[in-house]
């Protein structure tokens, strides 16, 4: 009796256990998409010959922690000029929707036009 009372709760529990395994992981298929959402961000950028203005781009969400330091260098075309002039230092990256924390950053990006 004691060997049959531990092979059903045996029993009952692989049957649980493989019907939990069964059940697809939807944190991973949130996880995958959300890697493929892109977003618009916005950074106030520093540039070589001394200006400062407001950048956009439009990212993947799991670039956008990185793209501060991926945009120093590269060079960029600005609405002062037709030149592409290279960006020598990011002082602040945020997503469009969010506003930036320093004041700097703030008042440049209300004089931006859009």
């Amino acid at each position: 009796m004691n060997n049959l009372t531990k092979l059903i709760s045996y029993m009952l529990l692989f049957s649980v256990f493989s019907v939990k395994a069964a059940i697809p992981d939807e944190t991973v298929e949130k996880r995958a998409t959300k890697m493929d959402e892109t977003v618009d961000a916005k950074c106030h950028v520093a540039l070589i010959d001394g200006s400062e203005t407001i950048l956009f781009y439009h990212v993947y969400s799991n670039k956008f922690p990185k793209l501060a330091n991926e945009i120093v260098g590269k060079r960029v075309l600005t609405q002062k000029s037709n030149e592409k002039i290279k960006i020598y230092r990011v002082y602040e990256c945020v997503l469009d929707n969010d506003d930036f924390t320093k004041a700097n950053s703030k008042t440049l990006d209300m004089k931006i036009e859009r």
